[in-house]
């Protein structure tokens, strides 16, 4: 019986030894499940960070506080200058750094949607100021309300024009906004990137991702299969796939009107919302 119990209770020094030896066995399991657990995680996170961006770039308002602008802004650049120095045309309307800057405030679908349209409305004007509100709202340049839109035909080269598309890279933007349309006293502007093509050039058919896109404004779908996809440089950007947070900048030059030679800059930062390319309630799309 003492025999028995000696052989099956071991002395304590013996038990805490044997604990002690286990002890690193113990750590080095943990590290490397560890490990394994990071290296999951690190691959989804870079999978997650490529692909298209589909749904609402939402606008975060333009603000200014001394020398320092925040959110969406537009400039123009006068002919000769460079996005980066200017000289830049002032807009007696805005506060910001003497008018060289225009702050952008979200329109009624609170930014720019992804993979759709949004069209001017008809009439695009009222008295000169422009009434085209889905991105952003009416904005006094020079005392007159200017608005911008994505049309399925452009309304200045009336050529037809792809929807936005934005490609995500590891965190960098690349997107096509030849649709991007800037309106003013009765006038239309392209102020594309890619820039659509002029007026009297052909269709330069583009490569789409969807057969057809819905207008969001007009509640239309629009076919996809012959629209340009503009020429130049796109529009380019950067993207937090933790936050969503964004930013889009590109240049479009100014052709025709009292800014004809003048170059456009623009700038939108916010939150992407990813959401369908259409509403539920859209018809079929052919």
């Amino acid at each position: 019986m003492t025999l028995s119990l000696l052989t099956r209770v071991r002395p304590r020094s013996a038990r805490t030894h044997h604990r002690r030896r286990s002890l690193p066995a113990v750590v080095v399991a943990l590290a490397l499940g560890a490990g394994l657990l990071a290296g999951c995680g690190s691959n989804s996170g870079a999978a997650a960070q490529s692909g298209d961006l589909v749904g609402l770039l939402r606008l975060t308002p333009g603000a200014v506080s001394g020398d320092t602008v925040t959110g969406s802004w537009f400039s123009m650049v006068q002919p000769g200058g460079t996005p980066e120095k200017g000289p830049f045309m002032p807009n007696g309307d805005s506060p910001a750094k003497g008018g060289t800057v225009t702050l952008l405030s979200p329109g009624s679908e609170g930014g720019l949607r992804v993979g759709g349209y949004q069209s001017e409305p008809t009439p695009a004007f009222r008295d000169g100021n422009a009434l085209a509100g889905s991105i952003m709202a009416p904005t006094k340049f020079f005392g007159v309300q200017f608005g911008a839109s994505t049309n399925p035909i452009d309304p200045q080269t009336r050529n037809a024009v792809v929807a936005p598309s934005v490609r995500n890279e590891g965190g960098k933007l690349t997107a096509n906004l030849t649709a991007w349309s800037a309106s003013w006293n009765n006038q239309e502007f392209n102020q594309g990137a890619p820039k659509a093509p002029a007026k009297a050039g052909p269709a330069v058919p583009g490569v789409a991702q969807a057969t057809r896109a819905w207008d969001w404004v007009s509640q239309k779908w629009f076919g996809q299969s012959a629209v340009s996809a503009g020429d130049g440089p796109p529009a380019t950007g950067t993207y937090d796939s933790d936050t969503r947070a964004y930013t889009l900048e590109w240049t479009s030059l100014i052709v025709g009107g009292p800014f004809n030679g003048f170059t456009g800059v623009w700038h939108l930062e916010g939150v992407y919302e990813p959401q369908a390319a259409a509403p539920s309630t859209a018809p079929p799309s052919a």
